[in-house]
């Protein structure tokens, strides 16, 4: 079981990853950010700021399933997590060593 504090940087550091699969199905399907937008109804600016490691990353479930649809991926993909991989890095966020 995970305790709160581990919850949201395992929260950050999924939103990180599902952004990296966006990004990559992206660009594998050849698209620009802008078709992206276009293609599920949103601004080119949030495409940008989703992507972006400066951005706000906000996302509904929604727009990832939209996302999936329009690049032809099955939405386990963008979605793919391995929480274990990560334990090493949610340790040393929870001792303060790096941040996320």
């Amino acid at each position: 079981m995970i305790n709160k504090d581990e919850r949201k940087i395992y929260e950050k550091i999924f939103k990180k990853v599902v952004i990296e699969h966006i990004r990559d199905a992206r660009i594998e399907k050849g698209w620009t950010q802008a078709q992206l937008a276009e293609a599920i109804c949103v601004s080119h600016e949030y495409i940008r700021n989703l992507e972006s490691e400066k951005g706000d990353n906000y996302f509904s479930t929604f727009t990832v399933w939209l996302i999936s649809k329009a690049l032809d991926v099955n939405l386990d993909q963008l979605l793919d997590f391995d929480m274990e991989a990560f334990h090493s890095v949610i340790e040393k966020a929870m001792q303060g060593k790096i941040n996320p």
